[in-house]
């Protein structure tokens, strides 16, 4: 589940990067997260799941857990990756990426107490050596340096707290580990501050900015409907019901190809180079990632 995490989001950035130059990053993550939220309530319905009259038992602190997270990972963190992602491009925030499990590490070890295996640690640091080796030497820079390392920045800002957040519910999805109907019910819990903060920024904005007007381009919805579908609904419910499955350290490593896959699909999407050095650190994260499994 963590692998399709991988492979749903990244192809989620790039499509988001193809719409995210003429549409707002605050109405992108507002659409995503509702688009998302209407999927997970569908699949839930079918699944006979129900929506309110809750069949488990949740605390207080579990709900401030789900609340805190979604209001960190989903609402603000989102919006600002978002941000980032239109002034770097799809390639330098595949590298930047590369922070998101060592935080998840990080904070997994603060708050849980979790430890990895040498064997884990060799295939994470595998993946993270691929990563640098395949986008060492970026081409085409799309923006000036000063800018450069203000998207930069923002990028690991977010990542920061997207990997506070999932680690912050982690304790509240090991209590129904392999409950699959409960696990999406956290995953559409969490877009309902996921939804309401970037709602409010969304009607702050509109006073002073047009952000309607781009959703009438017919041309994009193909793309705004792959993004919200395959990071909303399909990466995030993998991605929580893999981190619910695994340790939040063995997940963030696993969560890591995501970057290897951006730069496969932002060659196929976006045209951007696909050289041999690139395929070679495909090949050797791949590796990384078989090492963290059997670890």
């Amino acid at each position: 589940m963590s692998l399709s995490s991988a492979i749903f989001w990244a192809l989620a950035v790039v499509m988001m990067k193809k719409v995210g130059e003429k549409v707002h990053p605050v109405a992108l993550n507002l659409f995503k997260n509702t688009f998302g939220a209407i999927l997970i309530g569908i699949t839930l319905i079918i699944i006979g799941e129900p929506l309110i009259n809750l069949g488990f038992v949740i605390t207080r602190e579990d709900y401030t857990r789900l609340i805190a997270s979604a209001i960190i990972g989903m609402g603000l963190a989102d919006i600002i990756f978002l941000h980032s992602l239109n002034i770097i491009g799809a390639g330098i925030s595949a590298l930047v990426d590369t922070v998101y499990s060592p935080f998840v590490i990080l904070f997994a070890y603060l708050l849980l107490g979790e430890q990895l295996s040498a064997i884990q640690f060799l295939g994470g640091g595998l993946i993270i050596g691929a990563i640098l080796f395949a986008s060492v030497k970026l081409q085409h820079i799309p923006v000036d340096r000063g800018r450069l390392k203000y998207g930069i920045m923002l990028s690991i800002i977010a990542i920061a707290m997207m990997a506070f957040a999932i680690v912050l519910m982690k304790p509240v999805l090991n209590k129904f580990q392999g409950d699959v109907g409960k696990q999406l019910w956290f995953a559409g819990f969490r877009l309902i501050p996921g939804f309401i903060i970037p709602l409010l920024i969304f009607i702050y904005k509109s006073r002073s900015s047009d952000l309607i007007s781009p959703f009438k381009d017919k041309k994009i919805w193909p793309y705004l409907l792959i993004a919200a579908f395959f990071s909303t609904y399909l990466g995030m419910s993998s991605w929580i019901i893999g981190m619910s499955l695994t340790k939040a350290s063995t997940a963030s490593i696993l969560n890591q190809t995501a970057t290897i896959f951006i730069l496969i699909f932002a060659y196929i999407f976006l045209d951007e180079p696909f050289t041999k050095r690139r395929v070679i650190a495909i090949l050797i994260a791949m590796a990384g990632a078989y090492l963290v499994f059997i670890g």
